[in-house]
């Protein structure tokens, strides 16, 4: 490996460890869903957030999403993620796939309410989900373009108003609640003027790589920021990575094509 490939990864593990002790880390998120994580890629999180003591939730590809589950026993992950659950069915095919998995191991579990359709269909699923899963994050940006209305976007006034009536069915059927989707320096003045919301019912904030205490994202400087950096120096990362692993075939390459 290369000495600039070892000192990126150097980077991301000082980084991770900031964002711990500053910031209210909650937890590392990798997605085989939107994303579209190798099982490399969750190999190399793995390992950086293990050496620091730090969870690592996995979004599968969907809500019976059985091949990544057994990737996620393989990996070690502490918790997994379904997008996209729209019913209560959804909620039972997540556990029952979980279950034929896991067992009876308990493991981390969260949902996204993420349509319009299961914010109609919501009180059926929290009422499957109570006891059953840990958390509910609602993401914005899949919310509001269901609606499809281009005056509704992540940081609307409906999205918020919406945010705020979700908020108290999942609190009282004794889940927590994150929210994400196109998180940024506007959403973060808008959710400061909920903060009385966000501080009783909100349990934290993500973006795509990182979930933060939403006490830390509101109240510490530049919590943004630092959790975007982790992603910048991950893709950093990443980048390098690939390109030192594919040397080998770039190299052979060239010599294929000098000989045709």
């Amino acid at each position: 490996m290369s000495a600039k490939f070892f000192s990126l990864e150097k980077k991301l593990s000082s980084q991770l460890v900031k964002l711990k002790k500053e910031f209210g880390l909650f937890a590392v998120k990798a997605e085989f869903e939107a994303e579209g994580s190798s099982f490399r890629d969750l190999l190399w999180l793995r390992r950086l957030t293990a050496k620091e003591n730090i969870p690592l939730f996995l979004k599968i590809g969907g809500v019976e999403a059985l091949r990544d589950i057994k990737d996620a026993l393989d990996l070690g992950v502490d918790g997994l993620i379904s997008p996209m659950v729209e019913s209560p069915f959804g909620v039972v095919k997540f556990i029952g796939a979980i279950e034929s998995v896991y067992g009876r191991q308990k493991i981390f579990k969260s949902i996204n309410i993420e349509s319009c359709e299961a914010v109609r269909q919501v009180d059926k699923i929290l009422k499957v989900a109570r006891g059953k899963i840990d958390n509910v994050t609602i993401g914005r940006t899949d919310l509001s373009q269901s609606y499809f209305n281009s005056k509704i976007e992540p940081d609307s006034s409906f999205i918020l108003e919406l945010i705020e009536e979700l908020s108290y069915k999942i609190i009282s059927n004794s889940l927590s609640l994150t929210l994400g989707g196109s998180v940024t320096s506007q959403s973060i003045r808008l959710f400061t003027k909920y903060h009385k919301m966000i501080k009783a019912r909100v349990s934290s904030i993500e973006t795509r790589k990182i979930v933060l205490a939403s006490e830390k994202m509101l109240s510490k400087k530049n919590a943004l920021k630092e959790a975007l950096r982790f992603e910048e120096y991950y893709l950093d990362f990443k980048l390098e990575r690939e390109a030192w692993l594919s040397k080998p075939e770039r190299e052979r390459l060239a010599k294929l094509k000098e000989r045709l």
